[in-house]
């Protein structure tokens, strides 16, 4: 334990001692959210509890209700001033569904229902492989009546769902997940809350290549579906902590708080639950004075369609946003993003050379990504921040599964990350002479387009920048 601290000592002088400061009383709050951080690390505890008191936060359930309340009583115990958004959304709910390969012996397949998908009636179909995303080359009568076995990566919109039920007579969808070793990818069907004309199902690496073989040698390969669960308007919370300023600005820091029901949703997004929380308290216990209002919000049901961050750009006036920073799954830090905004660059350049022995490995990118709750507020022009916390590859491979479990939290991890995004947000917060800037809509969709966006937001029906002609009501997976 002698070690520990010793060492903790240390890399808190050599971070702080690093760290920009206008006078000591800044770099003592520094020193003091960084020493804290680490040597407390009450975030991980918090996760702990919600974790495994309550389990996993999927949008509308009880547990992820139970959770909510639970971190909301935490954050008021230490005097700060929560409020909850309340909204509805079209929402689904899991119930008893089965993919069955039929033969001598039957087997049941591991898989899972996406969100949105329908109930049905219990039907049997044969199986025909799906290689390419190219509706066009199908042979509607080899796929007419049939259920398609999908390779790994090939996506479809939820308009290209309508054609393959209309155009190619598909009766249903097994989507080969990307990942071996018996695992699974919870999602959602589209973005949209849109019941999809069929049910789609993910299912293994190992049952999906099994059928495929079994095809390839010409073998006939037969499944009988059956799906329970189904769609039905919820109505959830996202939860905001209050730090107020003094300007009339304010700087959101947000995270999805919800998870898939599979798992505990530890890395996803537990991490950021935690980071949150410990950042408001961090901030409550040693930086109370800032310029800028600091709202940390939990947002709700992002795994469904970003829905808490697209009701709380709706819902709430914007024009005193100064930045966004958006935590999801955030590990091991190795980067700062500034999200393709390039006035943010120079303010996060000086805040990645400061963190002296926890300095970014790689600096600051500055390339925007899609399917996270930044996306809400970057469509409005905000200048938003992502942190590139790569997590290990051994455990990452379980997000949205069973295997998405506290015990693949690494507390030293959790406490840097927190120590880190705590001060981030209040360098955020203090900073006043920065040149960052809303952008205008042209300036947005040319930001897209140098991440190379525009054609996946197009096929998705999400491109808002052209002529409605352009765009219409499809939507992708959630991934």
């Amino acid at each position: 334990m002698k070690n520990y601290l010793l060492k903790t000592t240390v890399c808190v002088a050599l971070i702080t001692a690093g760290l920009p400061g206008t006078h000591a009383a800044d770099d003592r709050a520094r020193e003091a959210i960084v020493g804290d951080a680490l040597l407390n690390n009450n975030g991980y505890r918090l996760l702990e509890t919600i974790t495994t008191r309550f389990g996993a936060r999927m949008a509308g359930t009880d547990g992820n209700t139970r959770s909510m309340d639970f971190l909301e009583e935490q954050l008021i115990s230490l005097g700060i001033a929560t409020r909850r958004d309340t909204y509805t959304i079209p929402g689904w709910r899991r119930l008893s569904d089965q993919v069955t390969l039929l033969g001598s012996p039957e087997r049941p397949l591991r898989a899972a229902a996406l969100g949105y998908v329908g109930q049905h009636k219990p039907f049997e179909a044969e199986v025909t492989f799906i290689a390419s995303s190219e509706i066009d080359d199908l042979d509607p009568d080899a796929c007419r009546g049939k259920v398609g076995l999908v390779a790994p990566n090939v996506r479809f919109s939820q308009q290209e769902y309508k054609r393959l039920f209309d155009e190619s007579g598909l009766r249903g969808i097994l989507l080969i997940n990307r990942v071996s070793g018996g695992q699974l990818l919870a999602r959602v069907a589209n973005q949209d809350g849109i019941t999809p004309p069929f049910p789609i199902y993910s299912i293994t690496v190992e049952d999906g290549r099994r059928m495929q073989r079994r095809l390839e040698s010409g073998r006939r390969v037969q499944v009988r579906i059956e799906t329970n669960s189904g769609p039905g308007e919820l109505t959830v919370d996202n939860l905001a902590a209050i730090l107020p300023g003094t300007s009339g600005q304010r700087i959101v820091v947000g995270g999805h708080f919800d998870s898939w029901d599979l798992g505990q949703g530890a890395m996803d997004n537990g991490l950021g639950v935690a980071q949150l929380y410990d950042t408001a308290r961090l901030l409550q216990a040693h930086s109370r004075q800032n310029a800028h209002t600091i709202e940390i919000v939990w947002f709700n049901a992002e795994e469904w369609g970003l829905w808490g961050s697209r009701d709380y750009v709706a819902r709430h006036d914007l024009t005193n946003v100064r930045a966004m920073l958006n935590l999801d799954m955030v590990g091991r830090p190795i980067a700062v993003n500034a999200m393709g905004f390039d006035e943010l660059v120079p303010l996060l350049s000086v805040f990645s050379e400061g963190l002296g022995s926890l300095e970014f490995e790689k600096k600051v990118a500055n390339k925007t990504w899609l399917g996270s709750d930044h996306h809400s507020f970057i469509l409005r022009g905000i200048p938003s921040i992502t942190i590139n916390g790569p997590i290990d590859p051994e455990d990452v491979r379980y997000y949205h599964d069973f295997a998405d479990t506290f015990d693949k939290i690494d507390p030293e991890m959790l406490g840097r990350a927190s120590a880190i995004i705590a001060l981030l947000t209040c360098e955020l917060a203090n900073d006043t002479s920065s040149d960052i800037r809303r952008y205008n809509e042209e300036e947005i969709a040319a930001l897209f387009r140098k991440a190379g966006l525009e054609e996946r937001m197009r096929k998705a029906g999400k491109w808002p920048f052209a002529s409605d002609s352009d765009s219409d009501s499809d939507s992708v997976s959630n991934e």
